[in-house]
């Protein structure tokens, strides 16, 4: 690899770009670069920082750092070390430390106390123990990466900055301590592609654009296969048919076919485990007609040089290097598969793959044969006699070999190259590569919820006589190499999340992917050797559609999470941050709408102290502020004995909120149905596959009842949330986690990572006693880590939460998606799904003017309440709110305020005093959301300060403040209802109360406390006016008792009353 070139332009530069396709070798060679020029070493002062590099992914995390430390001879741990989500293991002098992006971006993300400010430290953002930061898989564009290019865009200068000034310090006779010094920072960004414009045009990252190193790919010439024409609906179908080809006319080698999802790559391997169990059977019967055609094959091409019939094809291009393979252009229609391989037939289980051979296996020999004689078609128009000549032998029986099997155009090229570049010759056939392989295939699928022990399946060796076929999503794309790879099926397709900020609607799409994207995929066949890819769309596809690059994912994801990491970092205007790719304006109005909905926000857009704590949490802000809700709720309550029930509960739930939906839906063969029907006993195999057929429904059909029984059994009717966390718990304390997950039919690798998760948070949590510029509001009182983990392993053998805990939980979640509320639209709709009418319950949601629905499998859908929220709006059929959980109306006054519109003070019922919280409240009718749904009458603390002196003066002499008052009321002049009545004002005992009340702004008990302290006869003779005279005798012995009871507390004042209230609560 390029060593001297890449170490040059890094001494020369305080920023390299790398580009280097897939395979060239610069994930775990430039580490080594850097550690043996001395980056990483306490022996060169400037260079001692750490290498630090980072990875989007924890798995190549893992894996790069073992690969380097073994490598470079060092120990894993200690000189080369790795930091991921729920592992971390680093030696005290490390050198080299790999971590994912998320990793990197807390580090300079943590806030050091403070008095006046929560904006990070300089010690930190310079992050001063690194000499170099590596940015691998830069051209993903994940949200972490592109925040860190534009942070330590500034970083680097401003180390550089200091760094010259500390030298000219020095040079004037100053001292500086070491552990003061600044040393410059370096960066290298890596990228598997050439889309580097957005990192070096403009000057908003880097004032200078850094110099871009072009890699050669270390990978063997892979020949591109287009398809003729390009099947819009039925890409599995086709993709089928290209594996089954491959399988019976290729050498060997392995398969991997890119599809768009877990469903397509389970729905493809139950076709072709079931297809290559029908070619097994077939050649067990003996049938010797299905071997003789092989055998042909394999001595009629024994004499041929198929280097001569490749030189046959030489076209007249500038290069005498430039070769197409045009004697294999077979029209892929001429193959006749006998099966309805349209989308419905992904939820048949009747349709049999065995429809796609004949008796003897050989189906696709037969056709090609029987089509072979459209010479047009063969020689794509080209009428050169020696290609004519070449193309008549090839096609007479000496094309057996044809390493392009139907229905493609062929373009051989170097992957890493354009398509112009000169083709890699045919491969010269050894003999055990001769004729078709009609071995078994060992179908593995391969995504990212696949459990760990089944995703390195696709690494273990396979038996003599199969061919490996990994089905796989863009999983396999980048982050895993999978060995043995010949052949690449792409149906160029691909799944996205998409992300629409002005209602919050989330869809699953399936689109094309890019040309760098076909380009990572073509490149996954050419790692041990030429290869094969063939694409299930034509070169005008990929020419007019296909765009350049995928889009950055911030551009498809909410950013309310990178605008309060922005906003706690000081960065007021966010829109001028140094993003590669900013934002949409859009985007970052609706984030600072959800930020002012969640109170992290003011009006002015400045970060509350409720914000400022919920940017400790390296989670979504909706999470963050759902976990300190229930810490701010419970510490209004003194001495609860299940506090840390609840806040365990609370933890749970953030960390289900954070994860899939572990429930199992769909029917999940079992890996080991792999292998061909034993015939020991003498059965007939064909008899087995329908038994087996048989049991393959039972067991999809138990499985069903079993995951349908499994919710009923964790089911809370008043939250999605806390169903799973219920499921959580009971996973933990069981004896066997795999057992209790294939009992329950809960997917084992999303509730390890729930379980992980939850543990991460818990420690958060507590670990926010280090930040004193937290308030102490957002600190957990009730008992330490261990009291809560202790709380949560107690088993119970039902529900553990009592109804008012659940409560408080769900004022948690409200407060959390306050803006993602839904009212229940009456009446029931039917609907048809399939072939079943079945009841769906209609919403009306917030941000959404089209009616949206709760799923039948939510476990609020027998209750169907009237307001819920919900953590996610996915279109899929129709729009479906997902994570319910009930919550009541005036919950979304408490939390979602913003979104409130209210009525004017209503006069009746009259306004009033709280003794408890000492303040006076009117009562108003709010109306919620732009669909201004009428919530019911609703108390609120008045915010007018003539107002609320008027109603305390009231309430004082109703009685409600002091009790004594309110056993004289039958000796006042006249009730105290008219001091509410503006008309009243005139009279004398009205305007002179009032006028002494606005002017020592007497408005609670307190403030008459201090007045009556100051001076006890104060009010004395506007009070005395409202009682009649022949009271005024005892006026004086109620005087004194009012003086007492100002100076006593709620509870000894009114200690029914709170009681009361209390049990109510």
């Amino acid at each position: 690899m390029m060593e001297q070139e890449i170490m040059e332009a890094i001494n020369e530069n305080s920023t390299v770009i790398i580009c280097g396709e897939t395979g060239c070798g610069k994930t775990t060679q430039v580490p080594q670069f850097l550690y043996e020029a001395g980056f990483g070493s306490n022996q060169s002062t400037i260079r001692s920082g750490v290498i630090g590099v980072t990875q989007p992914r924890r798995v190549a995390v893992l894996a790069t750092a073992k690969r380097v430390a073994f490598e470079l001879g060092l120990h894993l741990g200690k000189e080369v070390g790795f930091q991921v989500r729920h592992d971390k293991k680093i030696g005290d002098r490390c050198s080299i430390k790999f971590m994912t992006d998320g990793i990197l971006l807390r580090e300079v993300q943590v806030l050091l106390p403070s008095s006046n400010t929560v904006f990070i430290s300089v010690n930190d953002v310079l992050l001063k123990r690194y000499s170099v930061i590596v940015l691998d898989e830069a051209h993903e564009r994940s949200l972490n990466t592109d925040i860190l290019i534009g942070m330590l865009s500034r970083v680097i200068r401003l180390r550089q900055d200091l760094y010259e000034k500390q030298q000219q310090m020095v040079l004037s006779g100053q001292s500086i301590s070491p552990e003061n010094m600044i040393y410059p920072l370096n960066l290298v960004l890596m990228s598997a592609t050439l889309r580097v414009e957005d990192f070096i045009s403009g000057r908003r990252l880097f004032c200078v654009p850094p110099p871009v190193i072009e890699v050669p790919t270390r990978q063997y010439p892979v020949t591109i296969h287009f398809s003729k024409r390009t099947e819009l609906v039925d890409y599995i179908g086709q993709a089928f048919k290209k594996v089954m080809s491959i399988h019976k006319r290729l050498p060997p080698g392995g398969i991997l076919v890119f599809v768009t999802g877990q469903r397509e790559v389970e729905y493809l391997c139950r076709r072709l485990r079931k297809a290559s169990k029908g070619v097994i059977t077939n050649i067990s019967k003996g049938d010797k007609s299905t071997e003789a055609a092989p055998n042909s094959q394999i001595n009629s091409v024994e004499d041929i040089n198929m280097k001569d019939i490749s030189d046959a094809f030489e076209t007249n291009e500038d290069s005498a290097h430039q070769k197409t393979d045009r004697f294999s252009s077979y029209d892929e229609d001429q193959y006749d598969y006998h099966e309805d391989d349209s989308d419905a037939s992904y939820d048949s289980e009747t349709d049999s793959e065995l429809e796609t051979f004949n008796e003897d296996g050989n189906t696709l020999d037969k056709k090609s044969m029987e089509n072979s004689g459209n010479l047009v078609d063969v020689l794509g128009g080209d009428g050169n006699l020696a290609s004519l000549k070449a193309a008549f032998e090839a096609l007479s029986g000496k094309n057996g070999l044809d390493s392009n099997p139907e229905g493609q155009e062929a373009v051989s090229i170097n992957p890493e190259n354009s398509l112009e570049q000169p083709s890699a010759p045919i491969e010269k056939v050894s003999e055990g590569n001769r004729g078709l392989n009609t071995g078994a295939l060992r179908v593995l699928p391969l995504y990212a919820m696949l459990p760990a022990a089944a995703q390195l399946c696709v690494f273990e060796e396979v038996k003599d006589g199969e061919r490996l076929v990994v089905v796989a999503t863009n999983v396999a794309e980048t982050s895993l190499t999978i060995p043995g790879i010949k052949y690449v099926v792409d149906t160029g397709r691909e799944k996205v999340k998409n992300y629409n900020p002005t209602n919050g609607m989330e869809t699953y799409e399936i689109q094309w992917i890019s040309k760098a994207s076909a380009a990572q995929r073509a490149g996954r066949a050419g790692r041990t050797g030429p290869g094969h890819c063939y694409r299930l769309y034509s070169s005008a596809v990929f020419s007019n559609i296909l765009p350049d690059f995928s889009c950055a994912e911030i551009s498809k994801i909410p950013v309310d999470g990178v605008v309060l990491l922005m906003k706690s970092m000081g960065i007021d205007k966010v829109a001028n941050f140094p993003f590669p790719t900013s934002p949409g304006p859009t985007a970052l109005v609706e984030a600072e709408r959800c930020l002012k909905a969640l109170e992290a926000l003011d009006g002015s857009g400045r970060l509350t102290s409720l914000g400022k704590a919920m940017a400790h949490y390296p989670m979504s802000p909706r999470h963050s502020r759902m976990l300190l809700t229930v810490i701010q709720i419970m510490r209004r309550v003194k001495s609860y004995a299940r506090a840390n029930l609840v806040l365990g509960y609370a933890i749970a739930a953030a960390a289900v909120l954070s994860s899939t939906n572990p429930f199992v839906i769909q029917y999940e063969e079992s890996q080991n149905q792999t292998d061909e029907p034993k015939r020991d006993d003498g059965s007939n195999p064909l008899d087995s596959e329908k038994v087996l057929n048989k049991k393959e429904k039972s067991q999809k059909r138990k499985l069903k009842e079993l995951a349908r029984m499994s919710r009923a059994k964790f089911s809370n009717p008043s939250s999605d949330t806390l169903t799973v966390a219920y499921a959580l718990q009971c996973f933990e304390l069981s004896e066997s986690q795999v057992d209790f997950c294939n009992e329950n039919a809960l997917h084992l690798k999303t509730m390890e990572e729930m379980s992980k998760l939850r543990k991460q948070l818990l420690q958060l949590v507590f670990n926010q006693n280090v930040h004193c510029d937290v308030g102490q509001d957002f600190l957990w009182t009730h008992g330490t880590m261990e009291d809560v983990e202790q709380s949560w392993s107690v088993a119970s053998s039902k529900y553990p939460l009592l109804l008012n805990e659940e409560e408080l939980l769900g004022q948690a979640i409200c407060a959390g998606w306050a803006d993602r509320v839904a009212k229940r639209i009456r009446g029931v709709s039917r609907s048809s799904e399939g072939d079943r009418k079945v009841n769906t319950v209609r919403y009306q949601a917030c941000l959404v003017t089209e009616t949206v629905f709760l799923h039948r499998a939510s476990s609020l859908s027998s209750s169907a309440p009237e307001f819920l929220v919900y953590s996610e709006l996915l279109q899929t059929k129709r729009p479906y709110m997902h994570g319910a959980t009930s919550v009541k109306s005036d919950w979304l006054v408490k939390y979602a305020k913003s979104y409130c519109t209210f009525s004017a003070p209503l006069t009746d019922p009259k306004p009033y005093y709280d003794p408890q919280t000492d303040e006076v409240y009117c009562w108003v009718v709010p109306t919620f959301g732009p669909h201004l749904w009428q919530l019911p009458m609703h108390n609120l603390q008045i915010s007018s300060n003539a107002h609320r002196v008027t109603v305390f003066a009231y309430a004082l002499l109703e009685g409600q403040v002091l009790p004594c008052l309110k056993s004289v009321k039958q000796f006042m002049s006249a009730s105290p209802d008219i001091i509410l009545k503006p008309e009243s004002y005139g009279q004398s005992r009205v305007g002179n109360l009032l006028h002494k009340f606005k002017t020592w702004r007497i408005d609670s008990c307190g403030q008459l406390r201090k007045i009556w302290e100051d001076n006890s006869r104060a009010l004395h003779s506007v009070i005395l006016d409202w009682f009649q005279e022949s009271f005024h005798k005892h006026f004086e012995k109620l005087w004194s008792e009012m003086l007492s009871e100002v100076l006593l507390e709620p509870q000894e004042r009114f200690p029914k009353r709170l009681k009361r209230d209390k049990r109510k609560k």
